[in-house]
């Protein structure tokens, strides 16, 4: 595990968040979109998935969008590749970080894109064999239901020891563990990810959790207590599982850079800028709900001495009744 207190923020709104949106969102708003967290001082940023447009429509751009955020300078830019084709319009795109997805279930792999585990952990072995081969990119994986399965319960930690235990002996070194669903708990989150450091010492983990029964951001909290640096989040808390119909979304991202910056840990990301970009997405979005508590509540107000006294209104005011 990580001993430094820096930490890095991963955004996966443009990935993540849009994937289920049903309305086609234009080129040229997911541009703007990307490069407004960027210019959030967020460094390292899910640009969306390289998958078949009937698969997942709201990609069908992929190649446009790399175009228009390729260049930005200080940015790594990762995109989902669920197949080999995927993994190399990705690299022929520019992009330099790939992420391989698959369920720790068997029951949610097939489920969610409709293979076995097994065919899955073939697919990602073509896929490494093909980088190894000369292709300038880097090879990570995001591995679903860690901390729980809609069909299945909850995983033994010997369970997710052993897949991990696959993917490290693929010489994959940088791996997200997921709470597709949100059953983790901060208990079960330090059991997992204390074992998996001491197994896997020579791996980097990430977390992706969702905040669909109120846990999100106290499960982030343990896992960097126990040492976990690199965290997913969403901006507005966007996102969601299919398997968990009318969830919220992943950890907004404004949420938990407010949580680290007021108990003064680093995040090099300018919370102000934050939030004007989550007024842009409800201004793309229409409709959609932002879970984010601290874009509902505003940022907190000091006075003269430097106590709190009430909250700086950082959004437009949500409609009251009579206006609904």
């Amino acid at each position: 595990m990580e001993t430094s207190n820096d930490i890095t923020i991963i955004e996966v709104g443009p990935r993540d968040g849009l994937q289920n949106v049903a309305t086609f969102v234009e080129t040229a708003q997911k541009v703007s979109l990307i490069r407004r967290l960027a210019a959030s001082g967020l460094q390292e940023i899910q640009a969306g998935a390289f998958v078949s447009p009937r698969a997942i429509p709201q990609f069908r751009d992929m190649k446009e969008v790399v175009k228009g955020i390729i260049a930005l300078p200080e940015v790594r830019f990762s995109t989902l590749v669920p197949n080999l084709q995927g993994a190399r319009d990705a690299v022929k795109s520019g992009i330099k970080k790939l992420i391989f997805f698959f369920s720790l279930s068997e029951s949610h792999n097939l489920n969610n894109v409709r293979q076995t585990k097994e065919a899955s952990l073939q697919g990602l072995e073509v896929i490494r064999k093909d980088l190894a081969a000369g292709v300038p990119a880097e090879l990570c994986i995001a591995l679903a239901t860690v901390f729980g399965c809609p069909f299945e319960g909850y995983m033994t930690t010997d369970h997710i020891l052993k897949d991990i235990d696959k993917i490290v002996n693929m010489g994959i070194r940088d791996i997200t563990l997921c709470d597709t669903v949100g059953f983790a708990n901060p208990r079960q989150v330090e059991e997992i990810m204390v074992a998996c450091g001491k197994e896997f010492p020579e791996a980097t983990f990430a977390v992706h959790f969702h905040n669909t029964r109120g846990l999100g951001l106290a499960n982030a909290l343990r896992a960097y207590d126990v040492g976990i640096r690199r965290f997913d989040a969403a901006i507005g808390g966007l996102g969601g599982c299919p398997f968990a119909p009318g969830a919220s979304g992943n950890i907004a991202t404004e949420d938990l850079v407010f949580m680290f910056n007021e108990m003064g840990i680093p995040t090099g990301i300018d919370l102000d800028a934050l939030l004007t970009v989550s007024d842009y997405v409800r201004e793309i979005l229409p409709g959609t709900t932002m879970s984010s508590a601290v874009y509902r509540a505003g940022l907190p107000q000091a006075d003269a001495s430097g106590r709190e006294c009430g909250a700086r209104q950082v959004n437009p005011p949500f409609p009251t009744h009579q206006d609904l």
